[in-house]
């Protein structure tokens, strides 16, 4: 698409704007990122075989669900048959599991995000599901503003098989550290509440085990790719504000904002080095999220 949004943009793309809460010039920057030819050989692949499960990676505050939920409007809208789109964070252990887990095996796993966090049992079975449609299926959703996970009852179901399943979430795709790594502290939370290493030793672990079985059943692997870690905890701050606008529960401060991400820092900053060698196409942003480069990655299922 090459011309300017008010004079190109069809009423979906209007309607996903205004529900996103995004500018129109949303819709005129995505499609001319999606027609470089890289983006549109992905496209084409993810056409090519139905069902298909991509998945997203991206940090904190990245804009992978936004990405995800636009690429799930254009495929309806062009025909292809529904989209579903599944986000990581809706796979998270309840608050009383990860309890459990923090008496059991260390501390810090009673806060959400990390390997070993989610529930992989709950997410291969509702993948299984989606992709070997046979009725309905229940999605299930996390309240970040309460840590749990909400009543079944008002899970969200998938009535109609799909001809696409998005995975996205910051850790989607993410490898293995090799041990060795794992002996020195990454910043101050690693240092002062994980100085013998149990608990980042037990995420390598559980990434290992449970999370890249998922990422082999992936079709294709979509990276956004920061420009470094720094920006973060920024990113992470703004997502904070617009996850409680609206609403009367509390969100976290600055300083809670920035001891959060230490959790994430260590898999992030791998994860931000060696994903152009796990993933089909990495779309490389600026501290503005604004996509500056795109590269073909070196991970492939098959060619287009």
């Amino acid at each position: 698409m090459t011309q300017g949004p008010l004079h190109g943009i069809s009423q979906w793309q209007a309607e996903f704007t205004a529900s996103q809460k995004l500018p129109l010039e949303y819709v005129d920057k995505i499609e001319t990122v999606f027609s470089d030819r890289l983006c549109h050989d992905a496209l084409h692949r993810i056409g090519a075989k139905s069902p298909l499960l991509l998945g997203i990676y991206g940090a904190q505050g990245s804009g992978k669900s936004t990405l995800a939920a636009y690429l799930a409007k254009r495929h309806e809208s062009y025909g292809r048959g529904q989209c579903v789109v599944l986000s990581m964070d809706d796979f998270y252990f309840t608050k009383a599991q990860r309890q459990q887990l923090a008496r059991d095996v260390h501390p810090l796993l009673l806060t959400r995000g990390v390997p070993g966090t989610h529930d992989i049992v709950l997410l291969e079975t509702t993948l299984d599901r989606l992709i070997n449609f046979e009725g309905p299926v229940s999605i299930p959703r996390f309240d970040k503003l309460v840590d749990d996970r909400i009543p079944e009852t008002q899970f969200h179901t998938v009535i109609a098989a799909p001809s696409l399943v998005i995975l996205e979430g910051w850790c989607v795709g993410i490898q293995t550290q090799n041990p060795a790594d794992l002996t020195r502290p990454m910043n101050d939370l690693e240092r002062i509440d994980d100085p013998d290493g149990i608990w980042r030793n037990y995420v390598n672990a559980c990434l290992e085990r449970d999370y890249l079985r998922v990422w082999t059943r992936l079709d294709e692997l979509w990276a956004l790719l920061a420009p470094g870690f720094n920006v973060v905890s920024q990113w992470r701050l703004e997502q904070e504000v617009r996850l409680g606008a609206g609403s009367d529960k509390p969100v976290m401060t600055a300083q809670q904002v920035e001891r959060f991400v230490q959790y994430y820092e260590r898999l992030t900053r791998s994860s931000l080095q060696a994903m152009p060698e796990f993933a089909d196409l990495c779309l490389h942003l600026d501290t503005q999220r604004r996509i500056t480069e795109i590269t073909e990655g070196k991970r492939r299922f098959y060619e287009c």
